[in-house]
């Protein structure tokens, strides 16, 4: 989504003891905050899921609403914000579409023409400018949700999260766009649980909605597993067998077989756009595949599967009716008391590093991103699914996230499960995988580096 104001020659923002209360929680989102954006200045914010950092964003962007203190513009900037999940601020019906709306009305015909070719070849979009933005991958659509920003040749670019969802080569990409971005002139402001603050030259620490003094913690590390037991035919609990399938007349997965057995993680990596997600929901049965079978064996147990943007699967007003509504179908004929789902929802918030007392009466839709990836867990933890597909779970967690998602991955090995899980980054799957499989050119290789 993009704040627009008209070009300046100065690009300065403030905000002035910002507090920001969302209706329900137990602390401000934003506690009494203030914060000096400076021209051609590169901010990164630092904190982990839930202390503040996508909503300080939006209170620069003017976006939210402030309880107390102020927002001051001088010189009338240009803002752009790229926002966490992409399909928040992606409108149009193609890609073509959305990067025309893209370019601001004031600039003439033939640079605007300019300016979006550069775009597509930046972020290389050319082979999917007749594609639908909601129906790209997470990566595709985080390039697209990129290329709409550059295009409006901001004063002040925010952005939360930016790399998420990326493969090496379009992180590349995006980091040498903020960088010529800022090069140019224009202010940064960058939101990150810490990986990314080396890149920035002023660090601010949020913690709970305040700025605190902190020192940069090293990127998270999963905890590596002792090696489970080789599988057995007779394990099996994913059969997927010669399966292809393509969305029109293009084929993404070709010729796949795949074996996932009781107690057993297997980590599918590829770039973006190479079919993991496809993949996964043809495991979970959400599609059929063109040609091959697919073969579940669940032991009467369920199959689970976790998008890459977790907010997809929340419906209800409250964290507890969103985990409850699970368990209350899982159970209804076992006769399960609502004293009893009561103590379920409590320990899977719990069993994912969540107070009860704050999250349980909250809208999961007022939560950070992080967090809603947390109260997904949950759901999987309180659901104790047989087959369990996990889409880039990693990304966007926090150091404790990840140890959560180890957590939440080696309890449903141990109880017999068997796990499959995607991700663009091989680094992800070293404390949670027994076998990795590369996902390239619609096929299925052994994962480089991996047994």
């Amino acid at each position: 989504m993009l704040a627009k104001a008209p070009v300046a020659t100065v690009a300065m923002i403030s905000l002035r003891d910002a507090t920001v209360v969302f209706e329900g929680a137990r602390h401000p989102a934003l506690d009494r905050v203030s914060l000096r954006i400076r021209p051609a200045s590169w901010t990164a914010i630092v904190g982990p899921n839930g202390s503040g950092k996508s909503t300080l964003l939006a209170a620069l962007a003017g976006l939210v609403p402030l309880r107390a203190g102020a927002l001051v513009r001088e010189g009338e900037p240009r803002v752009a914000l790229l926002q966490q999940d992409a399909d928040n601020q992606l409108v149009a019906t193609s890609v073509r579409h959305e990067l025309a709306l893209s370019v601001p009305i004031d600039v003439a015909a033939d640079a605007r023409a300019a300016r979006i070719a550069e775009a597509i070849s930046r972020f290389d979009l050319g082979h999917l400018l007749d594609r639908n933005p909601h129906r790209l991958s997470g990566g595709e659509k985080q390039r697209l949700a990129c290329a709409t920003v550059r295009l409006e040749h901001p004063d002040v670019l925010l952005l939360d999260e930016p790399l998420a969802f990326l493969d090496t080569d379009a992180r590349a990409r995006v980091i040498a766009f903020v960088q010529e971005t800022h090069q140019r002139g224009a202010a940064v402001v960058w939101a990150t649980p810490g990986e990314d603050a080396p890149l920035a030259r002023n660090v601010v620490h949020l913690e709970r909605g305040r700025v605190v003094e902190r020192a940069v913690e090293a990127p998270a590390a999963l905890v590596e597993r002792a090696p489970r037991r080789a599988r057995t035919p007779a394990d099996v609990v994913l059969s997927i067998e010669r399966v292809s399938f393509g969305y029109g007349d293009g084929l993404v997965l070709e010729s796949i077989d795949l074996a996932v057995a009781r107690g057993e993680c297997v980590g599918i990596v590829g770039k973006n756009g190479a079919g993991k997600s496809t993949l996964l929901t043809l495991a979970g049965g959400a599609l059929k595949p063109a040609s091959g079978s697919v073969a579940r064996s669940l032991g009467g147990g369920s199959v689970m599967y976790l998008p890459q943007t977790p907010e997809r699967m929340f419906f209800a007003e409250t964290v507890h009716e969103e985990i409850a509504f699970g368990v209350k179908r899982m159970r209804a004929s076992r006769h399960v008391d609502d004293a009893r789902i009561d103590e379920i929802v409590r320990e899977s918030v719990r069993a994912v590093g969540l107070d009860p007392a704050d999250a349980v009466e909250r809208s999961p839709f007022q939560l950070s991103f992080g967090e809603m990836r947390r109260v997904a867990f949950a759901i999987a933890h309180a659901m104790t699914p047989a087959l369990l597909l996990l889409d880039e779970p990693a990304s966007c967690l926090d150091r404790a996230g990840h140890d959560v998602l180890a957590a939440l991955v080696g309890s449903r090995l141990d109880a017999g499960a068997a796990v499959l899980v995607a991700s663009h980054d091989p680094a992800q799957f070293a404390g949670l995988c027994d076998r990795v499989l590369e996902l390239d050119g619609g096929r299925l290789v052994p994962g480089l580096g991996f047994s």
